[in-house]
């Protein structure tokens, strides 16, 4: 497929209306990077474009999905037209989807100035190879110098820039391959099928939960039927434990007798978490503070218009207790939404380790230095059940002790956090982190985190429960009074000692 992906807007690729014959500015480009490659034979990159005109409506072809996967390089035509176009701003959003956020991916050709905090975040920090010289003087009437206007390089600064745009992309060593996709989490996720002004962040949300393992229904790929939309919302709504919905501006087309899809999908949601939002089951609503409004003059780029996320939401339903209603940029969106996942996720029952051999067990005893003594009467406890639990290191370097210990994090079964005479920062912090458990590089969840409180004893060990969120910890034991553990007191830490294991 293809190696470069050109993500431009048509209209920067009209030839001039009284020279039909002279190319647009990407034709021409196109063309110039191909001539600086030909010294290169036959394994020169491969540069793709979509040279079929396609209108905001139309759905991405396999064709076009197929090249902005497998290309390396996203190479963004910037002006004011790309920035208008909810197409070019997709195809940003699904190379990011499959190539994340690294800005070595994407490159930019900026052929009209763009201000930088007027650019999707992805942008932002991109220089890119300007084709013009910025005209200083605001009461020039003449603009800035474009390096080619109408179907010609009239600057021989043009010619530099394709250089170094050339030099820029053959040099680029090609991206690490995408980390192995989680398992499946067992989990389901309702995610709003969006109006056409929210398609791309759809589907940057829907990529992000399937490639955490997640299932999400309705299926991306189908559309909701028409004719039987509010049987098919709640049948996939009745399997899910969550909901999420993006507010644009659109609510979106309208069933038979039915609100708009947005709208309905909001007031089924509603009626699956209950008034009072006393259930599992809740709605998690993005509706970005910052939005683009369509330009008031053609040509021009999108107004910036801030907006009230829970007034965007009043809009189209009323806002429940349990609802989670974000307003900050799609990455963040994202960010929180893994978090928030993490957060509610029921933990791996203690069953799954029943019946597995001890010596099978990987048991990771988590604990500060000057915890050690206790920590290692607490494994050699375990040992009598025969369990061996792996321990930190602390001597050595800096680096390889922090990547010896995060790969125990990130191998092992369960985690218990020993707690003697560490400081309760310590041991609350340890067990926070263990929230997000994709972020230590984990396959899946811990089976179980515990934390045993050892002595000294104290007033919060003896309510340590109350200490820790249950997204944080599953099991507590409280061990504060006891000098030495003993064997029969941490059986709970072992259940294929239940299971009459070995």
């Amino acid at each position: 497929m293809a190696d470069i992906f050109v993500s431009y807007a048509r209209d920067d690729d009209l030839p001039p209306p009284d020279r039909p014959d002279r190319k647009g500015f990407v034709s021409f480009l196109y063309d110039s990077v191909q001539y600086e490659f030909r010294d290169l034979g036959p394994n020169r990159p491969k540069i793709w474009r979509d040279i079929n005109r396609i209108s905001d409506g139309d759905q991405f072809t396999p064709e076009l999905e197929g090249a902005l996967q497998q290309a390396s390089i996203l190479l963004v035509v910037l002006s004011p037209n790309w920035m208008a176009s909810q197409w070019c701003n997709r195809e940003l959003q699904t190379f990011a989807r499959y190539h994340g956020s690294d800005p070595q991916c994407i490159v930019v050709v900026s052929k009209h100035h763009i201000d930088f905090d007027q650019r999707p975040a992805l942008l932002q920090g991109q220089t890119g190879f300007e084709f013009y010289v910025r005209n200083k003087d605001p009461d020039d009437i003449a603009g800035d110098t474009e390096f080619f206007d109408r179907g010609e390089a009239r600057d021989e600064r043009y010619w530099e820039k394709v250089k170094a745009l050339v030099a820029h992309l053959l040099k680029r060593k090609p991206p690490p391959p995408p980390p192995p996709p989680y398992p499946p989490s067992g989990r389901t996720i309702y995610v709003a099928k969006p109006a056409s002004d929210m398609r791309a962040s759809y589907d940057r949300i829907v990529s992000e939960l399937i490639g955490r393992g997640h299932t999400v229904v309705p299926p991306p790929a189908e559309e909701i039927p028409l004719n039987n939309a509010v049987e098919i919302i709640d049948k996939a709504l009745s399997s899910a434990e969550i909901s999420i919905h993006v507010l644009g501006e659109k609510a979106g087309q309208a069933p038979e007798d039915q609100l708009p899809m947005v709208k309905l999908q909001l007031a089924r949601a509603a009626e699956t978490a209950g008034a009072d939002g006393s259930g599992k089951f809740h709605r998690l609503v993005w509706a970005p503070s910052l939005w683009a409004a369509p330009a008031a003059v053609a040509g021009q780029p999108p107004e910036e218009v801030v907006r009230h996320p829970v007034d965007v939401l009043a809009r189209f339903d009323r806002q429940l207790p349990s609802d989670k209603v974000e307003g900050d940029s799609l990455s963040k969106f994202v960010d929180f939404m893994n978090q928030h996942l993490a957060a509610i996720a029921p933990p791996r029952p203690l069953s799954a380790l029943a019946g597995t051999r001890s010596g099978d067990i990987s048991l990771y005893l988590y604990h500060s230095q000057e915890d050690s003594d206790y920590a290692l009467n607490l494994a050699a406890a375990l040992q009598q059940r025969k369990l061996d639990a792996l321990l930190p290191v602390f001597d050595g370097p800096d680096a390889e002790i922090k990547s010896f210990n995060g790969k125990q994090l990130a191998q092992c079964d369960a985690v218990i956090l020993c707690w003697a005479a560490a400081s309760e920062v310590w041991v609350r912090a340890q067990a926070s982190a263990l929230r997000n458990w994709q972020e230590l590089g984990r396959k899946q969840q811990f089976s179980y985190r515990a934390v045993v409180a050892a002595p000294p004893p104290g007033v919060r060990k003896k309510n340590g429960k109350l200490l820790f969120p249950r997204s944080d910890i599953d099991l507590w034991i409280d061990l504060s009074d006891k000098d030495i553990p003993s064997a029969d007191l941490l059986d709970v830490l072992v259940p294929a000692a239940h299971a009459g294991g070995p």
